[in-house]
């Protein structure tokens, strides 16, 4: 028995024992993508999400399936670990030697990255990255400017480390996707995991965040649903901001006028009713049922998901516009009535019913120029809370409840006059649209500008495009989706992008035209 070079003499027994052999039949195991998968990722690409695939198959396999299911463009370019080592090394500040190509080097790549380049890396290369830690920022910043990135050959630790590097030197949401034990690392690393049902076990879904069947339900999952929440808790928010500030605000002002005793310019009633009665419903209706666009058309255009990633509805400059909003809209509201009723025979207390009045008016008329998807509720939330005003206003100013409490209710048959007194009316009227004139005019200045790009860009002549792909459906260039694992041979040809059938025919048809040259 051999206790030396086992495997040596292991391999020289097979290659005795290994010969004249006769094959009787072939086993595979198929390893098919689910359905839906390349058009989701390409959709996903589209929208501006940034695609990486980290998996432990071979580098041709990898790339193989790359292909098949559109994370590696037919016509991208692969940029490979001794190019991107070279860009690396040249970013490095240690590095003096390679200063002087640092400008030239970058200029290069970031022309590259134009020209839909992807980056193909494996195991023993992202092995790498942690002897030189400085060497991630300057990775991020490449891939960023890159198609996508694959990593193939990993083991279940680095791909919990591609996560942890990706959330250090970037401020972008993660979010792993994967099916089997082997992903959830990397699914408990991101800040969303999500996990797939399928036949590799369940301990993907129960270490995730979410869990989906298939792949292909993340298209509605995130460029139709997601963006759709993200429009409504925006909005939500921002009207809520407004609401509130500009009917506290006016408190302030009123403060002014009266040495700031800590006298109430509202009713006690109103201040509790107004947020509960007067303007809850119609916002959370918006929150619930808002939709910009139809979800067929969100999935027609991916790109308008790009708005929640440029942060369009909730960055801190909305808000403080809307918070610049609300002091316009609270020097409005007291300023205008305190104008108009001020040395005239009207008391405090219809002052105060005005101003009210005013307020609810205004935050209505806002909802109504936010709300962009009109439901039976919507409708009947917003005709309720203004009916509700006026039956409430003149419950808490009975006669009945006074005499029952009168230190709380004493604002005592007031809005049963002012109701009724065109002058309350319309200095209320005139409050409230002086108020939400702002909101008006912006909206105003949008649709006519959506109008008029619409019209130029529908009088625009441009030349007529041929909706051709030279991939057709029967064509034997069309990438199989079945992920082949080849070494020598014609593995660089799936490499190399190049097609095993259209190699085999350009041999055949440059041997037939060496026959005919030779025969002539």
């Amino acid at each position: 028995m051999a206790t030396c070079e086992r495997d040596t003499l292991l391999e020289k027994l097979y290659d005795e024992m290994e010969r004249d052999l006769l094959l009787l039949g072939v086993t595979a195991i198929e390893d098919r993508l689910q359905e839906g998968v390349p058009e989701t990722i390409a959709l996903l690409q589209e929208a501006g999400i940034r695609v990486w695939v980290l998996t432990g198959d071979k580098k041709e396999t990898a790339v193989n399936i790359g292909y098949s299911c559109r994370l590696l463009h037919p016509e991208s370019r692969l940029l490979e670990w001794q190019e991107l080592r070279q860009i690396l090394q040249s970013a490095d500040p240690q590095v003096s030697f390679f200063k002087a190509k640092q400008t030239e080097l970058w200029a290069t790549h970031k022309e590259m990255a134009r020209a839909k380049t992807s980056v193909v890396l494996t195991g023993s290369e992202l092995a790498e990255f942690e002897e030189r830690p400085e060497w991630g920022a300057s990775f991020m910043s490449l891939a960023e400017q890159c198609q996508s990135v694959l990593c193939c050959r990993v083991t279940p630790a680095q791909k919990a480390e591609i996560v942890k590097l990706v959330r250090k030197h970037t401020a972008s949401i993660t979010m792993s996707i994967g099916d089997g034990a082997n992903d959830v690392n990397m699914i408990k690393t991101a800040h969303i995991g999500v996990g797939l049902a399928g036949r590799e076990g369940g301990q993907a879904v129960h270490n995730a965040d979410f869990a989906v069947s298939q792949f292909r339900f993340l298209q509605r999952l995130l460029l139709v649903h997601g963006r759709w929440s993200y429009r409504r808790i925006s909005l939500f928010l921002c009207y809520f901001l407004f609401k509130t500030c500009g009917f506290a605000l006016v408190h302030i002002w009123f403060g002014i006028l009266n040495g700031f005793s800590a006298q109430s310019l509202y009713e006690t009633w109103f201040i509790a009713l107004y947020t509960v009665f007067y303007t809850a419903t119609p916002v959370m209706c918006m929150a619930f049922f808002e939709q910009d666009v139809s979800a067929e058309s969100s999935l027609k255009f991916p790109e308008l998901y790009k708005s929640g990633q440029k942060k369009e509805l909730s960055s801190p400059r909305k808000l403080v516009t809307y918070l610049l909003y609300a002091v316009y809209m609270s020097l409005v509201l007291f300023f205008i009535p305190c104008g108009v009723f001020y040395n005239t025979a009207y008391d405090y207390q219809t002052m105060a019913v005005t101003v009210s009045m005013a307020a609810t008016f205004a935050v209505t008329v806002e909802i109504v120029i936010l709300t962009k998807y009109w439901t039976k509720f919507n409708i009947a939330a917003l005709c309720v809370s203004v009916v509700m005003f006026f039956i409430c206003t003149r419950i808490t100013h009975s006669t009945r409840l006074f005499q029952s409490s009168p230190a709380d209710y004493f604002f005592l048959g007031v809005s049963e006059k002012a109701f009724i007194d065109p002058v309350v009316w319309l200095t209320a009227l005139l409050t409230a649209w002086a108020a939400v004139l702002p909101s008006v005019t912006s909206h105003a200045f949008s649709v006519i500008l959506s109008v008029h790009n619409k019209h130029k860009i529908h009088n625009s002549s441009p030349p007529p495009v041929e909706l051709r792909s030279r991939f057709a459906r029967g064509s034997s260039l069309r990438r199989s989706s079945y992920a082949i694992s080849q070494g020598a041979g014609p593995g660089r040809l799936i490499h190399s992008a190049t097609s095993i059938q259209r190699a085999e025919a350009l041999k055949e048809e440059k041997v037939s035209t060496s026959k005919k040259l030779r025969d002539i």
